[in-house]
């Protein structure tokens, strides 16, 4: 058994927590360590045996004992923004993973991207960092062909792809939308827009007989807020005819709601993912060049199937006939493909 210090996103956000218990569910006999800052986001790890939780007040590098652990696994997604809050990479981070290949304590990167970042010197702090870590692999090309000349730099599609999760049957006439706060994005000029938009396609789908669901991916980045902020603009009408769905670190009861959409509108980078590991009718709106990217790599959908949040209109409405259907061919061959992304991982836990 392994001592396995694992860093993670612990914010109660969806996409993360699935990261976590995809490695909990993959290892159960590693000992895994994780740092909860806050108490109220431990929901997720409930019923997990493989796994300590400690309470620290920060997520440094500098808090971390190197001796007390085997090895060290950072799972996330956009986890290289320059100024990120999260065990953020820079010359703390640095150091530590210098002393990690000293000491020969593996230190893996799993599912990430990079960027977005604004300046050179974060760039070249990144890529002096990634060359001592045992292996870091991307998510998408494009942040892999950033570093490819770095050898313990790979690529392999996101995590999530290989989620296994059995959904119940797809009950008909219904769309989920996954909503998400502009207030904390670039495109928060575009807010009142957004919000008269989603509630138009709303009241559109309802007009059609379809039953609709709001999913709040993560309410600690503000999507209940913004799905309040959405029902408060609809008529009386349609406001208790909409449902919503808030993740709250129940995570089958969560994947259960989801996965029985007919239709889903995704505006988040896992949304659109899970949509089509269930192989759902999606249309995604994109907030970010990763979302962008990883259709365009993968081919998930067609130009018709997805917008950017900064083409959206008002009077816009996502009609059926804009929805994309999954390639099963294409989920197939994703999916194979990202077992990669704990290849390395596998390789160490199995010597």
């Amino acid at each position: 058994m392994k001592k396995i210090f694992l860093m993670a996103y612990a914010r109660q956000n969806l996409g993360d927590d699935l990261f976590i218990k995809m490695l909990l569910d993959k290892y159960p006999n590693e000992q895994f360590v994780i740092n909860f800052v806050e108490d109220k986001y431990k929901e997720i790890l409930k019923g997990y045996n493989n796994v300590q939780i400690i309470n620290g007040k920060s997520e440094n590098f500098e808090n971390i004992d190197i001796n007390s652990y085997d090895g060290f696994i950072y799972i996330g997604g956009s986890i290289f923004m320059e100024g990120g809050k999260v065990y953020n990479l820079d010359e703390g981070c640095n150091q530590f993973m210098k002393k990690c290949k000293e000491q020969n304590k593996p230190f893996f990167y799993v599912s990430s991207n990079f960027g977005p970042y604004q300046t050179e010197e974060y760039f070249k702090l990144c890529k002096d960092t990634f060359k001592n870590c045992t292996d870091l692999c991307f998510r998408d090309i494009y942040s892999y062909d950033l570093f490819k000349d770095i050898s313990s730099i790979r690529y392999a599609p996101d995590l999530v792809f290989d989620y296994e999760f059995e959904p119940i049957n797809t009950k008909k006439n219904t769309i989920g939308i996954t909503i998400i706060d502009l207030s904390i994005r670039k495109e928060k000029d575009k807010k009142e827009q957004y919000l008269k938009m989603m509630a138009n396609n709303i009241m559109y789908y309802i007009d059609k007989g379809k039953e609709v669901y709001l999913f709040s991916y993560c309410e600690p980045e503000g999507d209940m807020k913004a799905i309040n902020d959405i029902t408060a603009i609809l008529p009386n009408k349609y406001k208790d005819m909409v449902k919503v769905v808030s993740y709250d670190g129940n995570m089958d009861k969560f994947m259960e709601i989801y996965s029985s959409m007919e239709y889903n509108i995704c505006l988040k980078f896992h949304a659109m993912i899970l949509s089509y590991v269930f192989k759902q009718k999606f249309y995604v709106i994109s907030y970010s060049k990763k979302i962008d990217n990883v259709i365009e790599e993968l081919k998930l959908c067609n130009k018709e199937n997805y917008c950017s949040l900064g083409d959206i209109k008002e009077d816009m409405i996502i009609k059926e006939d804009m929805f994309c259907e999954v390639n099963i061919e294409n989920l197939n061959k994703i999916k194979e493909a990202s077992k990669g992304q704990l290849l390395k991982v596998e390789e160490w836990i199995n010597k």
